[in-house]
């Protein structure tokens, strides 16, 4: 199992993440990696041969490693699970897209990330010339420029581009097309994927960049302010031909709860729903569905607990941005070598939970079904989790007490992926890119420090 780390590919190392938990209870061999961040992952130029995308290049690579030494770690290069989390669930999600990972791997987890993500057409310099101006150097001339950011140091160059999401470049090369269009055309890699997404993916945002909102609620006026804002980045970097403004009427419609439209309470709440379902829950779906239209199995998840340790999120929230960490690596299994007293406070009801989360994950990893205990050592049955169908959309809700069930948010899933593209002007043949509005870098790099800090704080 290949782990590729989070960070919003600005941030983060393979360093925070231990195997120890899920090679002591299951007979698997973690591999975690680390690839550039930043400009120095994403810096595009006019040239062949420094394209952009070396972050997803670097993973590429890693992969091809595995497969040439993997065996001399006890590991099997024919049964090799790439996985991650929020970046790195996007990161999985690509090298699923991609040409160049075909065959490096042959199954999948993306974890809170999976399928959309800004762009930029192969060419489009801006965000290097943007760089370089903060650099001093000389935009207006290409060779110059270039020369100029060479005889730049990597510190220099990283601390120029403090604030910005990197852009994954379609190059043709690692990133044939859109990735809307990978997905919508089916051109992806053949492989069994297991992906999902945490229920209240933006509860930190509200407390960090919205505090009154937190503290007491939403007011339709500030709803109605902040939504097109919301929508604009959206469209900006992922669907730039359309007019975001049209899709306003409808989010109203859908997040806006009949029973108390004008509770702040319930304002707040639909608010976050909007956030979760905008960037991570709808292209899950989308990526599951087109996937379970190819000959292989797909599993989905939506993970329901608040976790009881200290966090950052407020009393309202759920299931966080990588709280399912924790229950990954087996953090609430931890114990004081010395004093046998668990590291983390955490109630014997999640530690069953995380003995249930890496039972799941090892037995699909190596039996490409999460039901399919052969080989594993948990000592307790599993709940059973529902294979994905185009017709069935089934899912697991991740719980202390997990259950089945089926199309999470039908209505809300079908206005995201069917609705909003075609009102955005995205056809199924038609290529397509442009770059997102700085808004959207803030957030991520937000993304990206509260997911570093409160993972495994």
């Amino acid at each position: 199992m290949v782990w590729i780390h989070g960070g919003g590919y600005t941030l983060g190392t393979a360093r925070t993440y231990g195997g120890e938990v899920l090679t002591a209870y299951h007979s698997v061999v973690i591999v975690t990696i680390n690839y550039r961040l930043g400009p120095l992952g994403f810096l595009q130029t006019l040239e062949d041969e420094a394209p952009g995308n070396f972050a997803l290049l670097d993973q590429v690579k890693s992969l091809q490693w595995v497969q040439n030494n993997i065996r001399n770690f006890g590991g099997d290069p024919d049964r090799v699970t790439i996985f991650g989390e929020s970046a790195g669930g996007f990161s999985v999600a690509f090298n699923v897209m991609s040409p160049l990972a075909t065959g490096l791997f042959h199954r999948a987890i993306s974890e809170s990330g999976a399928g959309l993500m800004p762009v930029k057409e192969k060419g489009d310099i801006s965000g290097t010339q943007t760089i370089a101006g903060k650099l001093g150097c000389d935009v207006n001339h290409y060779g110059n420029m270039m020369r100029c950011l060479r005889g730049k140091t990597a510190d220099e160059i990283q601390g120029a581009a403090a604030v910005g999401l990197p852009y994954l470049v379609i190059d043709g090369h690692f990133l044939p097309e859109h990735p809307w269009h990978l997905i919508q055309n089916h051109q992806l890699n053949q492989v069994d994927y297991l992906l999902g997404t945490n229920n209240d993916e933006f509860g930190w945002l509200l407390s960090l960049t919205l505090s009154h909102v937190d503290a007491d609620g939403m007011n339709m006026t500030e709803f109605r302010t902040i939504v097109p804002v919301d929508l604009a980045v959206m469209t900006g970097g992922i669907y730039p031909k359309g007019d975001a403004s049209t899709l306003v009427p409808r989010v109203l419609q859908e997040y806006r709860d009949p029973d108390r439209p004008d509770d702040p309470i319930a304002i707040r709440d639909q608010y976050l729903q909007f956030l979760t379902d905008m960037w991570f829950t709808s292209s899950t779906v989308m990526v599951a569905q087109a996937q379970s239209e190819q000959p292989v199995k797909v599993f989905q998840y939506e993970f329901q607990h608040r976790t009881s340790l200290l966090s950052l999120k407020p009393d309202y929230v759920r299931a966080d941005h990588g709280d399912d960490l924790w229950y990954v690596f087996g953090s609430p299994l931890l114990q004081n070598v010395t004093s046998g007293t668990w590291l983390y406070a955490m109630t014997e009801q999640e530690r069953e939970l995380s003995r249930d989360f890496m039972a799941y994950w090892v037995n699909f990893a190596t039996n490409g079904d999460p039901n399919d205990s052969t080989g594993s050592a948990r000592m307790r049955p599993l709940t059973r989790w529902p294979r994905y169908t185009p017709s069935s959309q089934a899912y697991l809700k991740l719980d202390v007490t997990s259950s089945a069930d089926v199309a999470l948010r039908r209505s809300r899933m079908k206005f995201w992926n069917e609705e909003v593209p075609r009102l955005m002007g995205m056809t199924s043949s038609e290529p397509t890119s442009n770059a997102a509005k700085l808004h959207i870098s803030s957030i991520v790099v937000i993304l990206s420090l509260v997911y570093a800090l409160s993972a495994f704080l």
